[in-house]
């Protein structure tokens, strides 16, 4: 990923529920027109699919395809780490009195749905 372009969580998981297309990434500056651009999710049984409208890597010299298959376990387990990832950022800023913006335990919720999915998928 390029140092110009923010992962944008809150979309990330909004597209574990439902298929579509979502602004996963936007510009530094937070203005999502000034370089941010969508990812169009799509739902399998068995993978999750990103089609983004450019290339995400940093180095454009690489020749890459803007379809990118992660299995549920792949977007499950990387979820669960960055859901860690929050829970350790919001114990160091509690420490210090500083207010955590991100709601941990919806994105806890949505993950178990996505677990659920799976489940049911692998089931058939």
């Amino acid at each position: 990923m390029s140092e110009d372009e923010v992962f944008v969580e809150e979309e990330f998981f909004k597209s574990l529920l439902h298929p579509g297309k979502y602004p996963m990434f936007t510009c530094t500056c937070g203005i999502f027109g000034c370089g941010g651009y969508h990812v169009e999710v799509i739902h399998g049984d068995k993978s999750v699919i990103w089609l983004t409208e450019q290339s995400p890597f940093e180095d454009r010299s690489i020749k890459s395809s803007n379809k990118f298959i992660f299995s549920w376990d792949q977007i499950i387990r990387f979820s669960e780490e960055l859901v860690q990832k929050f829970e350790n950022l919001k114990s160091l800023m509690n420490t210090n009195d500083l207010d955590f913006g991100f709601d941990v335990e919806r994105y806890n919720r949505i993950i178990n749905k996505a677990i659920e999915r799976k489940t049911i998928n692998n089931n058939f």
